[in-house]
Parts: C-alpha cells; structure tokens; sequence
C-alpha cells in the first residue's frame, strides 16, 4: 500500500521543502509522515550527511532537519557545513541524548531549535511551524 500524498504541481510549489536526515530509516520516514500531514511541506528523507549534502546541492530548501548520532559524519558536522555553506538555511538538531553541551554545541554552529527524542507529535509540529516563521 502506497501512503504517498499525491499532489498537484500547482500546489506542490507552495509547499515548504524540508530534508529530514537520520541514520534510522524508520524514524526518518515517521517525521516525514507526520509533517506531511499538515499539507504546509514537502519532504525528503535522506540517511546521512553525506546524501544530504548531495540533495542539498540539487534544489532549494527551506529548512534541514538531522539527527545528531549518525555514522561516519554526526548531525553536528552537518549543522557546521550548513552555517558555512547555506547561512540562511534554518536546521533543525534531533537528539536522543539529553546533553546540554551538545545542545550548546548545536546552537554555537547554528542550529535554530534542538529537539529531543522522544518528542510530542504536536511539539514537532509547533517547533518547524515557528523555525519557518521566523
């Protein structure tokens, strides 16, 4: 069974691109599910920073969100890339572990929110809501 929204291209150009990236694929598609939801975004799941910088390259992007604890590259590394190469990109830092210097560290690099695992779905919602207002 296919749960893909089908969208008309005329509507799909209003809708706020986001690149959702963690190693675990089936969270990585839950984020997805649950932002898509809302009919506001389009998203795009990827599983690492090194794909991510790939699909960043090919398109215009409203917000990146990433895990932090990722294999070969963490989500950290990523947010210091972005700063450096797409300044205006808002990122969003997902995070199992509760540690307020990496919570420091990701603000320093330039991540707009921290958010941790596990979260409410609404919480979710409110924190991207607010990140792309801004």
């Amino acid at each position: 069974m296919d749960n893909r929204l089908t969208i008309s291209p005329i509507a799909q150009t209003h809708l706020k691109k986001i690149l959702v990236v963690d190693d675990e694929e089936k969270l990585g598609r839950f984020v997805s599910m649950l932002l898509r939801r809302s009919g506001s975004y389009d998203v795009v799941t990827c599983n690492s920073a090194a794909e991510a910088r790939s699909l960043l390259k090919s398109g215009f992007w409203s917000l990146v969100i990433t895990d932090v604890v990722m294999p070969n590259e963490t989500g950290l590394q990523l947010v210091q890339w972005l700063t450096e190469h797409y300044p205006d990109l808002p990122c969003v830092v997902m995070t199992a572990h509760s540690n307020r210097m990496v919570d420091q560290q990701a603000v320093q690099l330039g991540a707009a929110e921290i958010i941790h695992k596990p979260f409410a779905l609404d919480a979710l919602q409110q924190l991207v809501d607010r990140v792309l207002v801004a």
